[in-house]
């Protein structure tokens, strides 16, 4: 979809197995960042071996103390069990489940989830503002 909608220079379209810092190098894109989102019911889409692999791959991407954000149906294939049992040795840990996009609590009947998964170390403070910032007459 976002190849009809955006320009390609944008984004790159990859497999989410595929993620690694070669592959991104070959699409001449960074290889550390603070954040990696999977959303859209991605991880419903792996294996449970893929899982395992791709959150390797992107705990090795994160800079330290980033983040991994994952949402998902949570009774499915790669709902919160399936991401658990893939971030052990990872180096990445549950820090907050949540049952929606916008935060709402998290138990083992919410259809949703949304979990906040933190690589090891510490994030370096901000050279800037953090936030967002709406400037208004």
């Amino acid at each position: 979809m976002a190849c009809e909608l955006f320009d390609p220079a944008w984004f790159r379209s990859m497999n989410a197995e595929g993620v690694s810092a070669a592959a991104l190098r070959e699409q001449k894109l960074p290889v550390a960042y603070d954040l990696v989102l999977m959303s859209g019911n991605v991880a419903a889409f792996l294996t449970p071996e893929s899982l395992v692999q791709t959150f390797k791959h992107v705990a090795s991407l994160l800079n330290p103390g980033g983040f991994l954000i994952v949402g998902t149906s949570t009774h499915s294939r790669g709902g919160p069990a399936a991401q658990e049992l893939a971030a052990t040795g990872s180096g990445l840990t549950l820090t907050h489940r949540y049952s929606d996009w916008h935060l709402g609590l998290f138990s083992e009947e919410s259809p949703w989830s949304v979990s906040v998964y933190s690589n090891d170390g510490s994030r370096r403070a901000a050279g800037g503002p953090d936030g967002i910032f709406v400037l208004g007459s």
